[in-house]
């Protein structure tokens, strides 16, 4: 096996390309949650050009719609499907099954033709990680969990995916209405208490997708605009070990960004039965009584309501 590792340079500075791809749902969201770290492919004219260091973005079929941004690590180059599989795995029935999986897209006359090639991948984090680091500290307590977050970037390959047992990536929203005057909340199950929207990034750097995401699956809404696209909080907050469909998850860390969110009041609002039993809208002045949190309501839900007051976002008054 042929171990390929380039990376072109000019002027002391990495260059790269970017190559587009499209891959079934399947293999999407296994890149996604970080289970598939090796892709597949033919090594024809297109695989050729790509590079160690290279981006590769994936796009899901069958509309095309949703992407998936990754960084080429390895590139291993075989004749077979079958020598490749066994430089990479040990288990024999794992590399006839996934020589067979192949054969069903790719003739053993392409395989001949071309060769094969295997393109370990990483999910690219940074944008993600330019914008925290361009995030500007509010308090203490962000900037030195802003430090921390950092750490964990800079540590780890996977915080994106919750394959990562120490912390990984969520994204959270305070959901207002067009006047201001109201934050849209949720009865999440797992902690007892009315609280924000928000969830796992399950692989994907765009977080104010996932708040824009985990809003509408939660409440029920169907339109939801950023107030601004900017991080506007930034939080470590720790989770306490706890069962969740039936399986235990252990005690760990979520590295959380808050995004600010606007939706008409009188959108369609219904809860999701398997997170949350309760959806309303709560007066801002009456957020923190809601909250049975107290350390998610004492250090972030009035850090954020101080904030938006300060920056003019709602009234102070409230």
């Amino acid at each position: 096996m042929i171990l390929i590792k380039t990376l072109s340079k000019i002027n002391g500075e990495k260059v790269y390309m970017l190559h587009k791809m499209k891959l079934n749902k399947s293999p999407f969201e296994r890149i996604k949650n970080g289970t598939k770290k090796v892709e597949f492919r033919l090594y024809d004219e297109k695989r050729k050009q790509i590079k160690v260091g290279d981006k590769i973005e994936f796009s899901k079929l069958p509309d095309l719609e949703e992407k998936l941004l990754v960084y080429v690590v390895e590139l291993y180059r075989e004749d077979k499907f079958e020598n490749l599989f066994k430089k990479l795995y040990s288990d024999e029935e794992e590399i006839a099954r996934k020589t067979k999986a192949m054969y069903k897209i790719y003739s053993p006359e392409k395989e001949q033709q071309y060769g094969v090639l295997g393109i370990k991948i990483k999910i690219d984090i940074d944008n993600l990680k330019g914008n925290i680091v361009r995030f500007i500290p509010y308090n203490e307590q962000e900037e030195v969990d802003k430090n921390i977050i950092l750490k964990y970037i800079n540590d780890f390959d996977d915080v994106l995916t919750r394959q990562n047992e120490y912390g990984h990536f969520t994204s959270s929203a305070f959901v207002l209405n067009k006047e201001r005057t109201k934050i849209l909340m949720i009865y999440h199950k797992i902690y007892n208490s009315w609280a924000w929207t928000g969830g796992h990034s399950d692989g994907d750097s765009d977080l104010l997708y996932v708040a824009m995401k985990e809003a509408k699956e939660e409440t029920g809404i169907k339109n939801v605009a950023p107030i601004s696209k900017d991080i506007y909080s930034l939080e470590l907050i720790n989770v306490n070990g706890h069962e969740k469909r039936g399986k235990y998850v252990g005690s760990h860390v979520h590295l959380n960004v808050t995004y600010l969110l606007e939706t008409d009041e009188n959108e369609e609002i219904h809860i999701k039965e398997d997170e949350n039993s309760g959806v309303k809208w709560v007066p801002i002045n009456e957020v923190l009584k809601m909250s049975s949190e107290p350390w998610i309501r004492d250090r972030v839900y009035a850090k954020i309501i101080d904030k938006m007051k300060k920056d003019k976002i709602i009234n102070s008054n409230l």
